[in-house]
């Protein structure tokens, strides 16, 4: 049932009729006990009152050699049940009169062929002309026997029509309370009628929250789980549309120079010109694909959710082989790289291709600003119950007052130094946050540059045992 109105109005129809039936099912059990009981009593009412009348009479009735029988009266075609003369259910009751002597003395035509031992003194249930009686025998104070009896036809017909007149309006009522239900669930959804009117006729761009003043108390976590996602997608958008915008400047940058430097290379006049041309257009060209892959990491990091399948990845084995990825780089500016790592802080909880990208990174920016002839420290140690992996370069620096900047993209280094993208951090707070770890910018303790440190969690997934060395120096 996809409607929730008619969701909403089956559920409280089914929520009545299962309060409704068992209580109308209980009512007619109560009431048939209740015309029993007062049926019996009108049968012992009788009983005295038939005494009382015939001891009133005197002795006609006692005396006569034949039983006096009472006729009742009744409609032959069974077309009235009630006029001046009685009622049809007349034959539905019956009495009988006998002597100390067990001599019948008087009786209604009904049951004059029943024995007087055909019921013991009190309350019994028999059979007459197959149909079952309920008589009420009493011995009055002459010894004298009076039976008075009721067809149980006549009580269930009591039962019945009291029943008919209990079930009658819940038969009547529920298809009305159907509709009504329906009208009022209907009227009751109009609020989010309106949300859905207020929605659709906003633009495609318009993300500003939707005012909840005048929608009732349930819709309005929904409309703030609305608002929320709204917000999220305005903010994506912002971030998106600063994105394109910084990539476009920095993209045309890089093809404007390449492009000047190819049509001096077509204008020199000699192979030594048109080299270094080249050369310079070569830079630009390499620029500008180092930009481009990363803008293309960088949206692929964004685009994920989780880090997918995560596995204990070996942080060592990872930092040895990015660093041979890097040797040249590093070997051009004449850098010592020291790694010191403790073999129990190795393993960390990732996706590897995660932690390669965000290592490649850190190792790329560590390199490219580091002063020639300086020194790389790598160091991988336990902290808080997790691993700490820290970069740090012998270089400029970052102002303390720029670090928590340097996260956002298209932020650059020092001028001067080299030329980057300003994605490289971006990236690495990316893969950071789907790992759940910490990044911070620090300073260096012993010399001038920038320390880079990754707080990982404690592993959660079963490791094996690795090796790793301590205080190792790594020469490209």
């Amino acid at each position: 049932m996809r409607s929730l109105r008619n969701r909403i109005s089956v559920l409280v129809l089914a929520v009545i009729a299962a309060v409704l039936i068992p209580l109308v099912t209980l009512s007619y059990v109560f009431m048939r006990g209740e015309v029993d009981e007062l049926s019996d009593a009108r049968l012992a009412q009788s009983a005295r009152t038939i005494s009382a009348l015939v001891a009133d009479a005197g002795t006609t009735a006692l005396t006569a050699k034949t039983p006096l029988e009472i006729s009742s009266w009744h409609d032959e075609e069974g077309k009235q049940a009630l006029t001046v003369r009685g009622h049809s259910y007349e034959m539905e009751i019956g009495f009988q009169y006998w002597s100390v002597a067990k001599r019948l003395l008087m009786n209604s035509g009904n049951l004059r062929d029943i024995p007087l031992d055909a019921a013991a003194a009190g309350f019994a249930d028999i059979l007459v002309s197959g149909r079952r009686w309920r008589v009420f025998t009493l011995q009055d104070a002459r010894r004298n026997w009076v039976r008075v009896g009721e067809r149980y036809d006549s009580r269930h017909d009591i039962a019945r029509a009291l029943a008919i007149e209990a079930v009658a309006p819940v038969a009547i009522g529920l298809p009305l309370l159907a509709l009504l239900a329906g009208w009022a669930v209907r009227r009751g959804l109009r609020p989010l009628r309106v949300l859905a009117d207020r929605l659709a006729e906003r633009r495609p761009d318009d993300t500003e929250a939707v005012a909840v003043a005048d929608l009732p108390r349930e819709i309005e976590p929904v409309v703030a789980a609305l608002n929320g996602l709204l917000s999220r997608v305005r903010s994506l958008l912002h971030h998106e549309r600063q994105f394109t915008a910084n990539a476009a400047h920095e993209l045309r940058t890089p093809v404007a120079g390449a492009l000047i430097h190819i049509e001096n290379a077509q204008a020199a006049a000699t192979p030594t010109a048109i080299a270094q041309a080249l050369g310079k257009a070569e830079q630009g060209l390499t620029r500008l694909t180092r930009i481009v892959n990363q803008m293309l990491e960088l949206a692929r990091w964004d685009a994920a959710t989780s880090t997918r399948e995560l596995r204990a990845v070996d942080l060592r084995r990872c930092v040895d082989e990015e660093l041979q990825e890097l040797g040249a780089m590093a070997a051009d500016k004449d850098l010592e790289i020291a790694i010191n790592s403790e073999a129990e802080a190795c393993i960390v909880d990732g996706w590897e291709p995660g932690l390669r990208t965000l290592l490649r990174n850190l190792l790329d920016n560590a390199i490219r600003y580091s002063f020639p002839g300086g020194r790389v420290e790598i160091d991988i140690a336990q902290h808080d119950g997790g691993t700490r992996l820290s970069i740090a370069n012998h270089g400029p620096g970052i102002e303390p007052a720029r670090r928590a900047s340097m996260f956002e993209r298209f932020q650059r280094g020092p001028d001067g130094i080299s030329e980057g993208s300003g994605l490289g951090l971006s990236i690495v707070a990316r893969i950071a946050q789907l790992h759940r770890a910490r990044v911070t910018l620090a300073d260096v303790d012993t010399h001038e540059g920038l320390r880079v440190e990754i707080a990982f969690p404690a592993p959660i997934i079963a490791t094996r045992p690795t090796t790793s060395s301590a205080g190792v120096g790594y020469s490209p």
